[in-house]
C-alpha cells in the first residue's frame, strides 16, 4: 500500500503514514485518513492440490470476484480472514529453472505477475538479479517471522524506535513491500522483482501506531534516510506519503543524492493531481537528478483510477504494479492488496536491476535510464497524468547496455 497522510490542525505534531485503498483494489473511502487494510482482505484461495503445468484451481467463498483478473490468472478471489495461522506454502521445484532462475509459466512466476508486467525477465536471462546492491526499504519492519522470505538480509537491518512495545497491529505493511522487492526465488508462494538484491529493511513507524494506521514522525524518518546511506544503500524506497513538505527530511533527501544514491518515493493513493510528500520533492531541482515517483499501475498495464497523478514531477514519473499484487501466502491463501507503496517496491528493484547490471553506473543514471525507457500510457512525452509512462525493464536494460557499449568505443 502506499502511504497516504492524516491531515492535522497546523498547530499539530508532523506526522504521516502508510495507507491503501480501504477495500483492496479499491479507491479510498477517505482522502483524510487513509487506513492499511481496515476491512476484510481479499485472497487466493488454493485448492489442496494443484499440478506444476497449471495454477491453482480455486474456489469462491463470496461473491466479489474479479473476472478480468481471475481469467488472466486463472484464478478465481476469494474473500475471508484466514482462521488461524497456516504453515508457508509448499515449494514448487518446478517454479526455479536448472539455472536457478525464475522459470516462466510455473505458479511462483504467475502468481508474481508485477515481474512479468515490469518486463524484467530479460535481466533474469542475462543472469542479472540484483546481487550485489544494497536496497534499504523504510517501512514497518520485516517481522521476526518474515526472515526467511529474503535470499540476502541485510545484518544492519534495523529498528530506529528503541524499546518498542509490541502490540497487535496490523503492520504487515513492510514485510509484503520487502517481498515484492527482493522476495526469495525457491519456488514456494511469490518472489521479489530483484530476488537477488540484499535487503536493508529499516523500520520506523511510530510506536504503537500500527494499532490504527501505521504513522511515522519525521525526525525519525530523516533518521532513516541517514542510516540507510550510512549502510551503504545503492537505492533507497520510501512507501509513504504527507500531503505537506517534510522540511525534516530534506537535508537527509539532499545527502542521499550527494551521494548518488537513488530515492524511490510512494506517488499516493487518493487520486489527486499531484504526488504527496516525500514523491513531490521529485519537482525539487535540488533532489530531482536522485529521485523517481512512482504511481500505479493495474495488470491491465493502465494507471489506476486511484493512483495520484504525475502532476509537477511529470518528468521523475513512472508507473509500476501496484493493484491487486499477491503477497503473505500460505499453504491455502495468497493475499491480495493495492497501494502505490507496492509500486515502490517494483521501480526499486528495477533500479537494483539496473546497478547490478553494470557496477559502475551512478544513481542518477540509473534513475535515467529507468525514467527514459518507460512505455507511453498517454500523449507521447512525459504528461502530467502518467508522467513517462509504464515501468519497462527490459528497456532500461537495453538502455544500459548501449550506452555501456558505447562508452567502450
Amino acid at each position: 500500500m502506499a502511504p497516504g497522510v492524516r491531515e492535522e490542525p497546523d498547530d499539530a505534531e508532523h506526522r504521516f503514514e502508510l495507507a491503501a485503498p480501504e477495500r483492496d483494489g479499491a479507491s479510498p473511502q477517505s482522502s483524510k485518513c487513509l487506513s492499511f487494510n481496515r476491512l476484510r482482505p481479499s485472497y487466493i484461495q488454493v485448492a489442496p492440490e494443484f499440478g506444476r503445468a497449471r495454477l491453482p484451481e480455486l474456489i469462491v467463498s463470496r461473491s466479489r470476484v474479479r473476472s478480468a483478473y481471475a481469467a488472466a490468472l486463472s484464478l478465481i478471489l476469494a474473500v475471508g480472514a484466514l482462521a488461524s495461522p497456516l504453515p508457508a506454502m509448499p515449494a514448487d521445484t518446478a517454479g526455479v529453472g536448472r539455472d536457478g532462475r525464475p522459470r516462466p509459466g510455473s505458479i511462483e512466476y504467475r502468481l508474481s505477475w508485477g515481474v512479468e508486467a515490469s518486463r524484467a525477465a530479460r535481466a533474469y536471462s542475462k543472469g542479472v538479479t540484483g546481487r550485489g546492491v544494497v536496497v534499504a526499504m523504510i517501512d514497518t519492519g520485516i517481522g521476526g517471522t518474515s526472515a526467511d522470505l529474503f535470499a540476502d538480509l541485510s545484518p544492519a537491518s534495523t529498528d530506529l524506535v528503541p524499546d518498542r512495545h509490541e502490540d497487535d497491529g496490523d503492520h504487515e505493511h513492510g514485510a509484503q513491500t520487502a517481498s515484492l522487492l527482493a522476495g526469495r526465488l525457491d519456488g514456494a508462494g511469490t518472489f521479489g522483482i530483484a530476488y537477488g538484491a540484499t535487503l536493508l529493511s529499516i523500520r520506523a513507524d511510530r510506536d504503537g501506531s500500527c494499532r490504527k494506521t501505521c504513522a511515522f514522525d519525521a525526525d525519525v524518518l530523516a533518521r532513516a534516510i541517514e542510516y540507510a546511506v550510512d549502510h551503504g544503500a545503492r537505492v533507497i524506497g520510501m512507501p509513504m506519503a504527507s500531503r505537506r513538505p517534510i522540511p525534516q527530511i530534506e537535508p537527509a533527501l539532499a545527502r542521499a543524492a550527494a551521494r548518488g544514491v537513488v530515492i524511490v518515493a510512494a506517488a499516493g493513493n487518493d487520486g489527486s493531481d499531484q504526488p504527496h510528500w516525500p514523491g513531490r520533492y521529485a519537482s525539487d531541482p535540488r533532489f530531482r537528478d536522485a529521485m523517481i515517483v512512482v504511481g500505479a499501475s493495474s495488470r491491465r498495464g493502465d494507471l489506476t483510477r486511484w493512483s495520484n497523478k504525475a502532476g509537477l514531477a511529470l518528468d521523475r514519473y513512472i508507473a509500476a504494479p501496484g493493484e491487486q499484487v499477491v503477497v503473505n501466502c500460505t499453504t491455502r491463501f495468497c493475499r491480495l492488496t493495492s497501494g502505490t507503496s507496492y509500486s515502490v517496491s517494483y521501480a526499486a528493484g528495477a533500479a537494483a536491476l539496473l546497478l547490478s547490471r553494470d557496477p559502475g553506473l551512478t544513481g542518477p543514471e540509473a534513475a535515467a535510464a529507468l525514467l527514459g525507457s518507460a512505455r507511453d500510457l498517454a500523449d507521447r512525452g512525459p504528461d502530467p497524468l502518467t508522467g513517462r509512462g509504464l515501468l519497462d525493464v527490459r528497456r532500461a536494460l537495453q538502455t544500459v547496455d548501449r550506452e555501456r557499449d558505447e562508452a567502450r568505443g
